[in-house]
């Protein structure tokens, strides 16, 4: 895992630290030495907002956590337009950026671009930076397993401004630009991983 150490699911996350401090403490409602997936799951059934694991190797507390999931690649992005407003689209009751999983050999800047032109009909993307991957994790539909999903972020620009076109058959109800001061309604009423890199995007306001 490249910075953070980090997963949410929906709006919890579990952190990989080393060993916490006294007061560090406090801020989990969980601290377990070694990954298993009762406490995941006793985590995820208790609704608290975070839990860590905790140790001397926390890159190595990760890869024993990744190991109990089935791992998928994603790509997404934060795309401006020449206003200088944000896209975001609305799906399952939460607003979201788009974003979708990696074809077979494609990389992940091809895959932000080719998703975001589908889900939005948003045309001429230039990335202009990578941001620092999430990760999250979700139960597989019909299954009883659970999938691990890191997702590649990029800021991008368009050089039009234009109407975005919610992708309706993936289950977007809306595609809409916001004024990136003006972000309540989404931070609101968005996933934790989300809410926490479009605080760490606010830099790229002019």
């Amino acid at each position: 895992m490249e910075n953070s150490y980090a997963v949410y699911f929906d709006r919890q996350k579990i952190h990989f630290t080393a060993e916490p401090d006294a007061g560090d403490s406090s801020r989990y409602s969980t601290i377990s030495r070694k990954p298993r997936w009762s406490a995941f799951t006793s985590f995820v059934e208790s609704g608290a907002p975070s839990m860590a694991y905790a140790g001397p190797d926390p890159a190595k507390l990760f890869r024993e956590f990744a190991s109990m999931f089935h791992f998928v690649e994603a790509a997404g992005g934060l795309v401006a337009d020449p206003t200088d407003y944000w896209l975001f689209i609305y799906k399952r009751n939460r607003w979201d950026l788009p974003k979708g999983m990696l074809d077979e050999n494609e990389t992940p800047e091809n895959a932000a671009i080719r998703e975001i032109s589908e889900e939005c009909g948003i045309r001429e993307l230039h990335i202009i930076r990578k941001l620092e991957p999430t990760y999250h994790v979700y139960p597989l539909k019909g299954k009883k397993d659970w999938a691990l999903k890191k997702t590649h972020w990029f800021f991008l620009r368009t050089r039009i401004c234009c109407q975005a076109e919610p992708q309706t058959s993936e289950g977007i109800i809306k595609a809409e630009w916001k004024n990136p001061e003006r972000l309540d309604e989404v931070m609101n009423n968005t996933y934790g991983n989300i809410k926490e890199m479009l605080q760490k995007c606010r830099p790229f306001l002019k």
